[in-house]
């Protein structure tokens, strides 16, 4: 996880602009500073990276902040260093303060800012806050998106008033720079200058299409154990006190959660594609444990050389032209395109598990 490979892997990917994440840790602001150039929107091969970090507040709720240049990086460093115990060693650090104060020294540096994986449980704001209000207090309209996190889609999100007008991203933590990592979940735009203000006003006002896991395949989808997994309904988990038959403790899930501050029918026009990373769907056509296996990954790079980036194999490229290099993986890709698999629904910390 080094700028010049994750710029490399993300144009394997398909990714025209990736995140940097933790740019306030001094260490990781030095390297980004030295392996890229440019000012507001910084540049390292062909990639762009945007200026970004997550933090936690004293509630354990997490926010994503995009910066529009290093200098609103290095003052903001300055304003959280005195509210933080832990930013000169960690990626993402403890800021001492709520929401709305974290929102107050984002925008005095014409940041933007929203909550991290808003609906997931432990971290996300739906976990501790019933509103945004109550979580951004007088700021909570000074939101610029909301993150859905890999166990809620944009749809489920729409079910809920109070974000009508926020923007939804779907996006992930990368974790490793390989294309079955990086961009599990993607964002598409349509800028038409690649530069800092352009990106600003598409991210607020949303996304054309995002592109990301099925809900149900996220490890929070359902309420569950969080031990062996067993999976609860909302009110079967209330009967039980939240303790499970093995006497571990039930975790609410995020659709019971959005279920729970729901109130109005989904949108059914927004635009959500579900597809997992490429190297997972051949995975499951050759029943392999892990995507990084030698079979994937030679399987993968056929289609790369063939079709160039990952997000055009699974996203555009014709399914015949894709079933001419592999039927069985050109198919998989239809079935996901078309919504024509089943899942066992994950939770409890547990993936989901894709049947195609």
């Amino acid at each position: 996880m080094e700028i010049p490979v994750i710029a490399e892997e993300s144009k394997k990917k398909g990714i025209d602009i990736v995140g940097t994440g933790d740019i306030l840790n001094p260490k990781w602001m030095k390297h980004v500073k030295k392996e890229t150039s440019g000012k507001s929107l910084r540049k390292c091969k062909e990639t762009r990276f945007l200026l970004t970090t997550e933090v936690e507040d004293q509630n354990r709720v997490h926010h994503v902040i995009v910066f529009p240049s290093m200098t609103s990086v290095e003052n903001a460093y300055s304003d959280f260093k005195q509210l933080s115990n832990n930013i000169r060693r960690e990626g993402r650090p403890r800021i001492n303060a709520g929401g709305e104060k974290i929102v107050d020294v984002a925008k005095r540096h014409d940041a933007l800012i929203g909550p991290a994986h808003a609906f997931t449980p432990y971290t996300g704001m739906y976990s501790k806050h019933d509103s945004v209000k109550q979580c951004y207090g007088e700021h909570s309209e000074a939101i610029d998106f909301l993150e859905l996190g890999l166990s809620a889609d944009s749809r489920m999100a729409s079910k809920i008033s109070e974000l009508e007008k926020i923007s939804f991203l779907s996006n992930s933590d990368a974790h490793s720079p390989w294309p079955y990592r990086i961009g599990r979940e993607f964002n598409q735009f349509n800028i038409n200058t690649l530069n800092y203000s352009e990106i600003e006003k598409a991210i607020q006002r949303g996304p054309k299409l995002n592109v990301g896991l099925d809900p149900r395949e996220g490890k929070y989808h359902r309420t569950a154990c969080n031990s062996c997994h067993k999976k609860y309904s909302l009110k079967k988990a209330l009967e039980k006190s939240w303790k499970c038959s093995c006497g571990s403790t039930i975790k609410k899930g995020v659709k019971d959660r959005v279920n729970q501050l729901s109130d109005k029918p989904a949108d059914k026009s927004v635009n959500y594609q579900y597809l997992p990373p490429l190297s997972k769907i051949i995975q499951k056509t050759v029943g392999h444990a892990s995507p990084k296996t030698k079979t994937v990954q030679n399987k993968w790079q056929k289609f790369y050389e063939v079709f160039g980036t990952e997000i055009n194999v699974i996203l555009n490229e014709d399914i015949e032209q894709l079933k001419s290099i592999d039927p069985e993986v050109g198919l998989a890709i239809q079935k996901f395109r078309n919504k024509n698999y089943s899942f066992e629904e994950g939770g409890g910390g547990k993936y989901g598990e894709i049947k195609i």
